[in-house]
């Protein structure tokens, strides 16, 4: 059974990628809508968590509005993916049509003058997977991005087939330390997500939407001890289906290495999430389980 899954799986991708690439980009976005609004849909699980997770971060709207960006929520997602699978196919040029990257270039390169490793920083938000493939093209600074592995180990190697092919490399999140200091000694950057669910007992709990969440420290603990800056991007998709980068660098000029201080910048950068969650919650993923652990 395992074997069967991993074949409808790999066959799924060929098809998601082969519409990806020949399909134009209006297309694209109501096939995504369809795909993820059937998901909603048929998936009461998920589908469940996305409510209650929305009911409690926005108590002021109505059942009817939480329920319409869950849904939009599912179809972000799936348009996510669709446009990611093409990602190899296409042109720089056309890369570069698709997400307009130009405020991020400056900041990005303005900082890299100084030789130093960098911390990206992004969530499961708008095209997560697009931001990470595109610093590496625009900037040509060697990213190193932080993945956790899939299951099903054909979709695994697929999807880093493609965050690979233009120079990218991922280490797995299980096994990243040593990796990742080495990179950041190097001067090279890191690529990571930090809205999932972190430990329980080894991590912190910070206040996000109004409630703790286990989130991890990792971040503020590497940008803290190796002095390097912490830039937050994110991909929001715009009206026309297109992308605009969303690119700052989280200020932590007046912290030191402290775990106190590991804490106060564990919350700065939440904070900044929750800020461009707000903005656009339909493009967050809301089905994760983010507030599974308590204080």
């Amino acid at each position: 059974m395992k074997k069967i899954n991993n074949v409808f799986m790999y066959v799924v991708i060929y098809i998601f990628k082969t519409i990806s690439v020949l399909l134009p980009q209006k297309i694209k976005i109501i096939l995504g809508k369809i795909i993820g609004s059937s998901i909603f849909f048929c998936w009461k699980y998920r589908r469940n968590i996305a409510i209650e997770n929305l009911t409690y971060s926005f108590p002021d709207k109505s059942n009817l509005e939480i329920k319409n960006i869950a849904k939009r929520a599912f179809q972000s997602i799936a348009i996510t993916f669709l446009d990611f699978f093409c990602l190899n196919c296409i042109s720089k040029t056309k890369l570069k049509n698709m997400l307009d990257f130009a405020e991020g270039f400056n900041l990005v390169n303005k900082i890299k003058t100084d030789n130093k490793g960098i911390l990206f920083v992004s969530g499961h938000f708008g095209n997560w997977e697009l931001i990470a493939y595109a610093v590496g093209i625009f900037t040509n600074i060697p990213v190193t991005i932080v993945v956790k592995p899939q299951a099903n180990k054909i979709v695994d190697t697929e999807l880093n087939k493609i965050r690979t092919s233009q120079g990218n490399k991922i280490i797995s999140m299980y096994n990243a330390a040593r990796t990742i200091v080495s990179e950041i000694k190097s001067g090279n950057a890191i690529a990571l997500l930090v809205d999932q669910a972190a430990t329980k007992n080894f991590d912190v709990f910070v206040d996000f939407f109004g409630r703790p969440a286990s989130t991890f420290k990792v971040v503020a603990e590497l940008a803290l001890r190796y002095k390097i800056p912490l830039i937050m991007g994110f991909a929001i998709r715009q009206q026309d289906g297109k992308y605009k980068a969303n690119i700052v660098e989280i200020d932590y000029s007046d912290l030191d290495f402290s775990q106190e201080n590991v804490l106060e910048l564990t919350k700065r950068h939440t904070m900044h999430l929750e800020n461009i969650i707000r903005k656009y919650p339909e493009q967050w993923a809301w089905m994760h389980k983010r507030w599974k652990h308590t204080p």
